[in-house]
């Protein structure tokens, strides 16, 4: 991942996520990658996506799971979305 994505969500030192594409997936199956990544990470760990669309329906589903996320949004509309455990 670029510096400048490191800087945008706040990520320090060798604990930079490599980034999953997801873009060439039919839904639901990107929610559900998502969702069950999820499920296994622990308070440190990080889970990094690429998508073709900002997710909106997956928000309320994270919330739920205790997840917190942060998205970015990509030049050519595509948007990156780092998902994390909340505090």
């Amino acid at each position: 991942m670029s510096r400048a994505l490191a800087d945008i969500f706040s990520l320090t030192g060798n604990n930079i996520p490599d980034i999953i594409d997801l873009c060439n997936l039919e839904a639901p199956e990107p929610m559900e990658k998502i969702l069950s990544a999820g499920a296994h990470l622990g308070a440190e760990d990080m889970y990094l996506a690429r998508l073709p669309h900002i997710p909106f329906p997956l928000f309320p589903l994270l919330e739920k799971r205790g997840l917190g996320w942060q998205i970015y949004e990509e030049e050519d509309g595509r948007v990156l979305i780092l998902i994390r455990r909340q505090a």
